[in-house]
């Protein structure tokens, strides 16, 4: 009679760490910088303007294009980023892109005043800086002790780019 095997694989995810290099992670919040740049530029030029800004009731949402197409840029970088770090197998992408995207709600109004070089340049490095943040955080194995580390760096990031 044959004996019947069960054989049970178990995906772990991955932290930063021999498997996983910081580098990955860098590159790949350079390419979500990028990545947002060019969706915060194309939805203010085809479809905020398109939409809003033809009719003269619109004013006031003409008047925040660009804040309002990087912040929906913010959101679809942020559930690009967790697909991606989904595939990757890495710790926590839930809660590296939504500390990521809290972090960096209203960048394109912070980076208004910057030529389209210099703009391209500071959004692709502070994404880069960001994802290696909050992943290097996820390492730790505790929840709590990240969630708790996770929010005090988005208060004092939040706190300092605004003041």
């Amino acid at each position: 009679m044959a004996k019947i095997v069960k054989i049970e694989t178990e995906t772990e995810t991955q932290a930063i760490g021999a498997s996983q290099s910081i580098w990955k992670i860098v590159l790949l919040g350079l390419i979500l910088g990028f990545a947002y740049w060019g969706l915060t530029v194309l939805i203010e030029k085809y479809i905020i303007t398109q939409l809003f800004c033809q009719l003269s009731q619109y004013s006031l949402t003409c008047s925040q294009t660009l804040s309002i197409s990087g912040n929906i840029s913010t959101i679809l970088v942020a559930i690009i980023g967790i697909v991606v770090m989904i595939k990757l197998n890495m710790a926590q992408p839930l809660i590296v892109s939504i500390a990521s995207a809290a972090t960096l709600w209203g960048l394109a109004l912070l980076s208004a005043g910057l030529g389209s070089i210099e703009m391209i340049i500071w959004e692709v490095l502070v994404y880069g800086i960001a994802y290696a943040l909050y992943s290097w955080i996820t390492r730790c194995r505790n929840i709590i002790v990240v969630l708790v580390v996770i929010a005090l760096t988005v208060f004092i990031v939040r706190t300092v780019i605004t003041v």
